[in-house]
């Protein structure tokens, strides 16, 4: 098996993708966990933005 198989295989096992097909359940609970992985993302950046965005004003008003 080559390097590249092997990852593939434990993305797999990993996203519970060969799960999906088996419990339609399974593959609710990945796609919403996977939405929240994204939402948590978003608020990330959304929460390092408005960081900046407050040292950059107060650096102005110095």
């Amino acid at each position: 098996m080559t390097a590249k198989q092997q990852q593939t295989l434990d993305t797999k096992k990993h996203t519970g993708v060969d799960q999906q097909a088996e419990d339609p359940l399974a593959a609710i609970k990945l796609m919403r966990l996977q939405q929240l992985a994204v939402c948590k993302l978003k608020t990330a950046a959304e929460m390092q933005a408005m960081q900046e965005k407050k040292q950059a004003f107060k650096e102005q008003k110095n």
